[in-house]
């Protein structure tokens, strides 16, 4: 009985990562219309939407596919100020790389950028670009022709 309730509760923290994509470590920055706080989370891209989960599993927000317009990854790096040079050197730099995703909707459009982990938002914003022509391939077809 015991071992039935650790894999309960390991299958309700695992959940995020059997729906889709997960990136842990991902941090929303801005561009969310009423999201005014820095919140640190996990990022899943699925087919359907794109959701991001504050560190304590509950939603946040999210972003349905079709309104994707695009998803671009950055990297910006920070050589420090001259205090952190003096006392670090070579190491007082930093990189950092963000997400940004596009999407419109009839009410507006929006900007949402997100700092991650390193080496992962290249591959965070080619699974979202994918999955938002997929989605609009889709809508197009569902469409009724005129």
């Amino acid at each position: 009985m015991k071992a039935m309730g650790w894999l309960v509760g390991a299958l309700l923290v695992a959940s995020p990562a059997l729906c889709g994509d997960s990136f842990p470590g991902t941090e929303y920055v801005s561009g969310k219309s009423g999201l005014q706080n820095k919140v640190k989370g996990t990022l899943v891209v699925e087919e359907s939407e794109i959701r991001f989960l504050a560190g304590n599993g509950t939603p946040v927000f999210s972003i349905p596919m079709a309104s994707v317009t695009g998803a671009s990854a950055s990297r910006e790096h920070d050589d420090g100020s001259f205090g952190r040079k003096m006392a670090l050197g070579i190491f007082a730099g930093k990189t950092e790389e963000f997400l940004q995703v596009e999407s419109s909707s009839q009410v507006g459009a929006e900007a949402v950028v997100f700092k991650c982990q390193k080496k992962t938002s290249p591959g965070m914003a080619a699974k979202i670009n994918f999955y938002a022509v997929k989605a609009r391939e889709q809508q197009a077809a569902q469409a009724p022709a005129r």
